[in-house]
């Protein structure tokens, strides 16, 4: 944990245990109704101001607060996906008007590569972990072999061109998206067939199946206020 960090922690554990303490003596009432969401809070803070990608931090901040609300009864829990629409919105509206691609972050790439991906076996077939918060990473793997890959991405955006890939036939995604994006690049001989269950969100794109694909890629999993691009 960086000073940054420490110092806003720090700061936010102080508030809250001498706040809790004058609550007990009767000298300040302090509504513990909603704590929980400092979990989100707290360390999206902290990612505002040690991360070089500050649009998912903010939004994440702002979600926090949003769930605070409407565990103190200010919003109500059937309107807050609403809320949480129009905060993604305005932020990177925001940021499209007023910022370069430098400025809240959400067009640049992590620095990270394919041989930089911790792999797995599973069942014979070397999987790719990938994770991406708060942040966005793109990978290609032309020339490259793609038996598989595990990918979350919180508040993130993961991209991953297959295209000229030694693609395994009947390779799989699994995918765990919420608040955030993926796009999916393959050949055009390749049949894509998707089973991910979607909350407030969206799997689709320009994407035309092959009449008969020489491969099949599957992609499985959960897409909440996010979505998955198919190319």
């Amino acid at each position: 944990m960086n000073r940054t960090n420490r110092i806003i922690f720090g700061i936010a554990i102080l508030i809250f245990g001498i706040g809790w303490a004058l609550d007990l003596t009767g000298l300040l009432h302090f509504s513990l109704e909603g704590w929980w969401a400092l979990f989100i809070i707290i360390p999206s803070l902290a990612a505002v101001f040690t991360t070089k990608h500050k649009s998912g931090p903010i939004i994440g901040v702002g979600i926090g607060v949003l769930l605070m609300l409407a565990a103190r009864g200010a919003i109500a829990w059937t309107d807050l996906w609403k809320f949480i629409i129009c905060l993604m919105a305005v932020v990177y509206g925001i940021s499209i008007l007023f910022f370069r691609k430098d400025g809240l972050g959400i067009h640049s790439a992590d620095s990270q590569t394919i041989d930089d991906l911790k792999m797995v076996d599973q069942n014979g077939r070397q999987i790719r972990k990938i994770r991406s918060v708060f942040g966005k990473q793109q990978f290609e793997f032309s020339g490259q072999r793609f038996e598989g890959a595990d990918v979350e991405t919180s508040f993130g955006f993961v991209g991953l061109d297959l295209r000229g890939a030694d693609l395994l036939d009947g390779a799989v995604i699994k995918v765990e998206c919420s608040f955030g994006g993926m796009e999916v690049r393959v050949d055009k001989d390749v049949c894509v067939r998707t089973a991910v269950e979607s909350a407030f969100g969206s799997v689709g794109g320009n994407y035309t199946p092959p009449a008969d694909g020489a491969k099949t890629l599957y992609i499985n999993g959960v897409c909440s206020f996010g979505g998955i691009e198919i190319k």
